[in-house]
């Protein structure tokens, strides 16, 4: 669908859609770390295990139309979209924004896509955002539609407002909640449909079990052997809530949340220091849905440099953010030497 969503944009050619906007894309690719050697003696033989989880790379692709800040300077002749702008975070002037971007990643063998689309609008004393947010590396998703009252008193900003979110059912734990006797792996194990039946190696095919001959038992689904033993087979009921947790969530499909927001930040620029300080605290929750989200939101950050002398500077940045039990955070410090 999102891929759709950018082929479709030749198609808003309206007005100023494109006016002052950046198209960029990008690509980095790089071999992984050589992983550790592991093995397996299996049937007599001794097998080679070690994982090949190939190159990682990270592809993305966007448009983006942000308003800068006073501090921000174009950094290099071209933007290749990952320029930070602390617009995102809070538009510094009135008028329509947007971001769409789309970007596939693979990372020590794990392969997961995200999408970040948004457009907001900020008046003189409202704001208006659409939102659809796919993290694939924490597994978040939601769409949303953010309206506030805002109000200006030098460096702060203040919002007040509600946002309506669609998301997946989160922090429900379908396994433990059908099966509470998730510890007695037989008793969970027949419910689900599984069978053992006892057999044994008959070395001798005399068609009985003799003293020295090994017997187990081996557990079916329907007619399909998923265990040899016991032992292979509580191995493998490990596996079982993962899967039973991902069809059952899916079968449950999206929910909708009302939430209470409030949001603060403060904006200060000198000539040798600059910070931009914000929070976000959805501090009330109403499930529209039965499996909607009752947890209280919120995500802050600092992003901030500070020009030491005419050679150094120190810059940082620290995000956090906490939604639906999903946590996700960037922290990044360092120092800037300018050769001249």
């Amino acid at each position: 669908m999102i891929r759709f969503l950018f082929l479709l944009l030749p198609l808003l050619s309206f007005g100023q859609f494109y006016k002052y906007a950046t198209i960029y894309g990008g690509m980095s690719l790089n071999s992984t770390i050589a992983p550790i050697e592991t093995f397996s003696y299996t049937d007599g033989q001794l097998i080679e295990t070690t994982p090949d989880d190939g190159a990682n790379y990270r592809y993305f692709v966007g448009i983006k139309k942000l308003s800068r800040y006073k501090f921000e300077k174009k950094p290099k002749f071209y933007y290749d979209g990952l320029e930070e702008n602390a617009s995102i975070f809070r538009s510094p002037v009135d008028k329509f924004e947007y971001l769409l971007q789309y970007e596939r990643i693979r990372n020590l063998g794990r392969e997961y896509e995200s999408h970040n689309i948004w457009f907001r609008y900020v008046g003189d004393f409202t704001s208006i955002k659409i939102e659809s947010s796919n993290n694939g590396y924490i597994d978040l998703q939601y769409k949303s539609l953010d309206i506030r009252l805002k109000a200006d008193l030098g460096g702060f900003r203040g919002t007040f407002g509600s946002v309506v979110r669609y998301h997946p059912v989160y922090g429900l734990d379908v396994f433990k909640r059908d099966f509470p006797n998730y510890n007695d792996f037989e008793a969970v194990a027949t419910e689900l449909g599984y069978t053992n039946e006892f057999y044994f190696v008959d070395a001798n095919n005399n068609g009985h079990l003799d003293r020295l001959e090994q017997s187990f038992f081996r557990w079916l689904l329907g007619d399909n052997v998923v265990a040899q033993n016991t032992a292979q087979f509580q191995q493998y009921y490990a596996t079982i809530p993962a899967q039973y947790n991902r069809d059952k969530l899916n079968e449950l499909g999206n929910q909708y949340t009302l939430s209470g927001v409030v949001g603060l930040s403060y904006y200060l620029h000198k000539d040798n220091f600059f910070v931009l300080a914000y929070g976000n605290y959805f501090f009330v929750n109403e499930k529209l849905t039965e499996y909607g989200s009752d947890t209280n939101d919120y995500d802050f950050g600092v992003i901030a440099n500070w020009k030491l002398n005419r050679l150094l500077s120190f810059y940082t940045q620290l995000e956090y953010l906490k939604y639906f039990e999903r946590e996700n955070y960037t922290i990044n410090l360092g120092i800037n030497l300018i050769i001249i």
